[in-house]
């Protein structure tokens, strides 16, 4: 893996787009979450719980698809960004087997020297191109190199 090194706030743009991260949800994935949470609700890894509750399958935690969004944000914006802000409503559940690609798209930016607000409109859709989270957007502020 490489190091982000500071963003070139001079490069920042209205309608710049944010780098793609693309996730194949597993069951695996959405335990190791639970975990690492300490959110052990059911409804997140026991078949027979949530089958018995009129749902198909395991869903993810809503929180995970928080996580992919600001992995996104992170990964485009660098090591000295600050997440401010970090909005989104979820609109259809996400099962292991879906594979999620997340982004986003810079909406305003504004600058003070080498420090810059950007807000940011964000997605994730399934495989089926599905929107999954609707509206999603963010604040982020990075201080950052001019080279």
């Amino acid at each position: 893996m490489s190091v982000n090194h500071a963003k070139n706030v001079t490069r920042i743009a209205i309608g710049q787009e944010l780098p793609l991260i693309c996730k194949t949800i597993s069951q695996a994935r959405m335990v190791v979450y639970a975990a690492a949470t300490w959110d052990f609700i059911n409804l997140h890894y026991d078949a027979d719980y949530v089958r018995e509750r009129g749902f198909k399958a395991p869903f993810v935690d809503g929180q995970m698809l928080g996580a992919y969004l600001t992995q996104v944000v992170q990964n485009w914006a660098g090591p000295k960004s600050f997440l401010q802000k970090l909005s989104f409503r979820n609109r259809k559940m996400v099962f292991a087997g879906d594979v999620l690609t997340c982004g986003g798209t810079v909406t305003a930016v504004s600058k003070e020297g080498n420090v810059v607000q950007v807000h940011l409109d964000l997605w994730v859709q399934n495989q089926c191109g599905e929107s999954i989270l609707k509206p999603a957007s963010a604040q982020v502020r990075i201080v950052g190199g001019l080279d």
